[in-house]
């Protein structure tokens, strides 16, 4: 093969786990970040990153990516992530992804409560359609892409009203870590320190974050921590095939994916299925772990069965942009799974209820 033609191998691959456009991924490969095409990082920038896929990724909303997320653009001390134009939530219009994740990041104290957001984080700065974050006596950098148009001064500027007029003091102005956040810290040990054992994890899926698009069969993907284990929901409708080893397989791949193994299983894909069971959820868990790290694992739950969350789930993708291409792969309008009448009606086996 010549070098040309590796090349363009590689791009495509990297392609499948980031989302850039091709040609970006080519000139990042072209320039060698960091001696691996695909660089992970450590430290202050991994838990900046781990925080900001954390809260970005959380239920209750419908974005045309996964997750919110069109395609990051990882480096070996940065990372851009490039947000969908809108979020839906589960009964609304829909609200600019920009300043619903302004909502979910930006650091406020609420005296006597805790701080909501992101303990320590920064708006470092804007140009344009970016917003730069970081952490308070940090260099780590994350970048917030918006779409062409994004206003990011004027959503800092209601935020930052909006906060002190209820009282809660905004905090992503502040040179240091404030007293409120110290205090948070301290009074939340158990849980920072859970969250810290994350930091890694979470970091390594933001920069492969495109794989629950090209790679998985869900139309719909949540996410939330418990304890030190991270987790995530990916329903696939009935009559689009599961294809969780696919999923596994380029999560877990030897160049390109995590360096973690199957802790414990359980994959129901044998099990039959009564056909009077409308709202019957089929559900395979995984858990996964690093080898040498006692804390902090993921748990995916692939998840099998008639659409459950609003009663048009191809029509709701459809209003906030989805890709036609990927929505007629994951909700087909012929799929069996769509013609019955939506609404969660009881848990899939396993299940601990959580929801979007």
């Amino acid at each position: 093969m010549t070098m040309g033609g590796r090349l363009t191998r590689l791009a495509r691959t990297r392609q499948q786990y980031t989302g850039e456009p091709f040609q970006v991924t080519r000139n990042a490969l072209h320039g060698g970040d960091n001696g691996h095409p695909l660089p992970d990082t450590t430290g202050d920038q991994a838990r900046l990153e781990a925080e900001v896929l954390a809260k970005l990724g959380t239920g209750g909303q419908w974005w045309s990516h996964p997750l919110g997320i069109a395609h990051v653009r990882p480096g070996p001390g940065s990372a851009v992530v490039q947000l969908d134009s809108h979020t839906r939530f589960s009964r609304g219009t829909p609200y600019p992804r920009s300043a619903h994740a302004l909502d979910r990041l930006l650091p406020m104290a609420e005296p006597g409560v805790q701080v909501a957001g992101v303990i320590g984080l920064r708006v470092a700065g804007v140009e344009g359609a970016d917003l730069h974050l970081t952490l308070s006596g940090s260099t780590c950098r994350v970048v917030l892409r918006g779409v062409p148009g994004t206003r990011w001064e004027e959503l800092l500027d209601e935020r930052w009203h909006h906060a002190t007029e209820a009282g809660c003091p905004p905090l992503w102005y502040s040179p240091s870590l404030t007293s409120h956040e110290s205090a948070d810290i301290r009074n939340h040990g158990e849980t920072w320190r859970d969250e810290r054992h994350l930091d890694r994890l979470g970091s390594a899926l933001l920069r492969r974050v495109a794989l629950f698009h090209t790679s998985s069969s869900a139309y719909s993907t949540r996410s939330w921590i418990t304890g030190d284990e991270w987790i995530f929901e990916l329903d696939t409708v009935l009559g689009v095939p599961l294809a969780h080893d696919h999923f596994l397989a380029r999560l877990m791949d030897p160049v390109w994916g995590l360096p973690l193994g199957v802790d414990r299983q359980h994959c129901s894909c044998g099990e039959r299925r009564d056909p009077d069971e409308r709202f019957y959820l089929r559900q395979c868990t995984y858990h996964l772990t690093y080898a040498a790290r006692p804390h902090g694992g993921l748990q995916l739950r692939f998840r099998h069965g008639s659409a459950v969350y609003g009663s048009d789930a191809r029509g709701t993708l459809k209003s906030v942009g989805s890709p036609m291409k990927w929505l007629d792969r994951v909700l087909p309008s012929s799929s069996p799974g769509l013609s019955a009448v939506t609404g969660r009606r009881r848990p899939a086996r396993g299940s601990t209820g959580e929801s979007r």
